[in-house]
């Protein structure tokens, strides 16, 4: 019967408990119940027969399963696979192509395919997924709580960058934290990459991109990056005359992402190699460089 579409009794159908997935919005469970209440499973689920005689085990399709008891059906068209063990990563690749599995689930995966003792290198190939974006999910379970917590209103990718930063600079990155619900995956690698060089600030400072307006980093507070205290720079900024907050706005901050790398555009003149180049001052060097301006991508416009 491989690969053929049958009527299976959901009474014959089990889970399967080391699935990836883990967490079911019971909303969208309710709204896909309605809508096979009307048109049916359009999408066979898929199984395999269980250890238990006249069983089957879901590989894929236990939300389909859940609403299809939700809606009172007795059975599910399903393609069962005869003689083939579970396949992790065909189960996760499925969910992740549907965007359809929380964060801390596909770091339960990675991890517990580390723990196999797979190779991140080995996992990103399976996943049809970068090094890089192995390497954010690995990390969680080693990041301190506050930090997890944020991954309900950040993404992986600025968490990430949060995380690297406290790793040399714990108390500091926890502040920040407390003082910010969210950040964007600009704003977290400012932050990150400010913490690591403080120098960088002061170049800034020395060339002119950081605003005389800009506030002074107290000496008690010594290690709040000068892209945090600029956010309530702003916010005190509203109680500015008219005129004052029209100059204002007329300087901004551009961030920008050539290639790996992160820093701010240099808008005080053109630059020396002709109108199809950009200078731009780099974070992780400090340095300033010209670029081609079809190579920039603009992560972040903020007032001054």
């Amino acid at each position: 019967m491989n690969g053929r579409p049958l009527l299976i009794p959901l009474s014959q159908i089990d889970e399967d408990r080391d699935q990836p997935r883990r967490a079911f919005n019971e909303d969208e469970l309710a709204q896909l119940a309605d809508s096979i209440r009307l048109v049916g499973i359009l999408q066979p689920i898929v199984v395999r027969p269980g250890e238990i005689s006249g069983r089957y085990l879901i590989i894929m399709g236990a939300r389909r399963y859940r609403a299809a008891r939700i809606a009172g059906l007795d059975s599910a068209p399903a393609i069962v696979q005869e003689g083939c063990a579970p396949d992790r990563y065909a189960q996760i690749i499925e969910n992740i192509q549907r965007d359809d599995l929380a964060t801390a689930e596909i770091a339960n995966f990675i991890v517990a395919r580390l723990e196999a003792g797979e190779k991140q290198a080995d996992i990103a190939r399976k996943l049809g997924k970068p090094r890089d974006w192995v390497s954010r999910f690995a990390a969680i379970p080693k990041m301190p709580g506050f930090l997890q917590g944020k991954l309900h209103t950040c993404s992986i990718r600025a968490v990430y960058e949060l995380y690297q930063a406290w790793r040399a600079q714990p108390e500091a990155i926890e502040q920040v934290c407390s003082t910010q619900e969210s950040f964007t995956d600009a704003q977290a690698r400012r932050i990150a990459h400010e913490l690591r060089d403080p120098s960088f600030t002061s170049a800034l400072s020395a060339s002119g991109d950081i605003p005389s307006t800009a506030p002074v980093i107290e000496s008690s507070r010594p290690n709040i990056p000068w892209s945090v205290q600029n956010e309530r720079h702003q916010t005190s900024a509203r109680a500015r005359s008219p005129h004052e907050q029209r100059r204002s706005k007329s300087a901004v901050s551009i961030l920008v992402q050539h290639g790996d790398r992160t820093g701010h555009l240099l808008t005080d003149g053109p630059a020396n190699k002709g109108t199809r180049f950009a200078s731009v001052r780099f974070f992780e060097t400090g340095q300033t460089e010209e670029v081609p301006v079809s190579e920039l991508r603009i992560e972040e416009i903020a007032p001054c």
